[in-house]
């Protein structure tokens, strides 16, 4: 509250301030009478009032607080705690101005100026207190509004919390697979792929060979497993390196040698050459061998050169081989026969291409067997590449569940086939590679590879 002293000569002059400055709400505290002003009999007595009046911040701020319209639900409590505080506030200054009127009553009186004040100060104060307690009953009513409004605004939290609903599984209705020909136009690689990769040739190769032959093939040839194979084939085919025969009539003198690990049918394979040269070109074919670690082998051979009549040199040397190339300068063709090395034993290799290595004019073959796993077959190549290799011959063809190595190693190694056999017969079971007969061999078009007649 706001509290200020006025002096008058009188009563009525100090009313008159008190209204003028406080206005007419302003509350009369106390008066008094001071000491006479001046000098002697001509001095004045004063009359000192005190008045307060509630601050204009406070008004303000009061009827502020008193909402027109409903309040909203989102400020209920702050509003509901505003209410509280003011309520207590007047209920305060209503006790006060109580106490204020009693201790009035009871005052004892002065004077007729003072019964006066006292008179008009109950007169405000009663005004005070009922407009005090009207706003108090108004602001207690509000109060049951707002706890009632707050009351139904409130959400319940339920005891345990509630999970959504999971979803109910849909029925799964099974897709219709696409017709064959939209699925081959949209992955023609990999169907061109699985169909090599199946008959065992190397991932890399066939994926070359599938991009090249894709864009040349129709929708119709997609569609048909049949014509797709044979396609590839042809695609195969001109791929294929070949050597054809080992000597064709005019040529020089030819050197040729057989190389290999141990059992691939080398010492077979060189009769069967034989008699195939002798048969197709009539030439004039000895025969060398320089596996004097089997008997057996040299025997062998010396049966087979006797039933065709032809020679058998057997050496022990280098230099005793080419004592024989001496010996047999009139003949067309020279086969060289070696014993069987480990790709594991560098030591046997070496001594090897002591005899063949070191002469130029001695083509080595190199003879895998087709059956033997192609990882195998590549770490032979590896072993035996410190001789110069000239070719391949691959063997045993008709014990073999797929040929791709056939493929995968001249690829690799840029050596071409010479010749393949499938069988034991001699002469009948050499076929001279070329390359549509391999195509067919590896991709399985084919049920009975072509003989070669000897």
């Amino acid at each position: 509250m706001l509290v200020r002293k006025f002096e008058a000569d009188n009563m009525a002059a100090a009313l008159q301030q008190v209204k003028q400055t406080l206005g007419s709400e302003a509350l009369i505290l106390s008066t008094r009478t001071l000491g006479k002003k001046g000098l002697g009999v001509l001095g004045k007595q004063i009359i000192e009032v005190t008045a307060a009046i509630e601050s204009p911040a406070m008004r303000n701020g009061f009827r502020k607080a008193v909402p027109n319209e409903d309040p909203q639900p989102t400020t209920l409590g702050k509003t509901y705690r505003d209410f509280s505080q003011r309520v207590e506030t007047l209920e305060d200054e209503q006790v006060s101005l109580s106490k204020t009127a009693i201790s009035q009553k009871t005052a004892v009186q002065s004077n007729p100026l003072e019964d006066e004040v006292r008179q008009l100060r109950s007169q405000l104060e009663a005004q005070n207190v009922n407009q005090l307690q009207k706003e108090l009953n108004e602001l207690k009513e509000l109060m049951q509004q707002l706890a009632q409004a707050q009351q139904q605004s409130r959400i319940d939290i339920p005891e345990k919390p509630i999970l959504p609903q999971a979803p109910q599984p849909q029925e799964v209705k099974p897709q219709r697979p696409l017709p064959h020909v939209q699925q081959s136009s949209q992955q023609p690689l990999a169907d061109l792929l699985d169909l090599m990769v199946e008959r065992g040739i190397d991932h890399e190769a066939a994926a070359t060979i599938a991009r090249f032959a894709a864009p040349q093939m129709n929708d119709r040839q997609r569609r048909d497993v049949a014509q797709c194979r044979d396609f590839l084939t042809t695609t195969i085919a001109s791929l294929v390196q070949t050597t054809g025969p080992l000597w064709s009539p005019g040529e020089q003198q030819k050197r040729i040698s057989l190389i290999g690990a141990t059992g691939v049918g080398k010492t077979t394979t060189i009769a069967k050459l034989a008699a195939e040269a002798i048969s197709q070109s009539g030439a004039r074919v000895a025969l060398v061998t320089i596996d004097t670690y089997r008997i057996a082998a040299v025997e062998q051979l010396k049966v087979y050169g006797e039933i065709m009549g032809l020679p058998v040199e057997v050496v022990l040397s280098p230099e005793q081989l080419q004592e024989a190339f001496r010996r047999h300068q009139d003949k067309d063709l020279i086969l060289i026969d070696t014993a069987g090395r480990s790709p594991r034993d560098q030591m046997q290799i070496d001594e090897l291409n002591q005899f063949l290595g070191q002469d130029s004019t001695v083509e080595n073959c190199l003879v895998l067997a087709a059956p033997t796993a192609e990882r195998l077959q590549q770490k032979t190549l590896e072993a035996f590449s410190p001789i110069p290799l000239s070719r391949l011959i691959f063997t045993k063809l008709d014990e073999a569940d797929h040929c791709g190595s056939m493929i995968n190693l001249p690829i690799r190694s840029n050596l071409p086939l010479a010749y393949l056999t499938n069988g034991q017969q001699v002469p009948e079971d050499l076929l001279c590679a070329e390359p549509r007969m391999v195509a067919e061999i590896v991709m399985g078009t084919t049920d009975e590879p072509r003989r070669m007649a000897v």
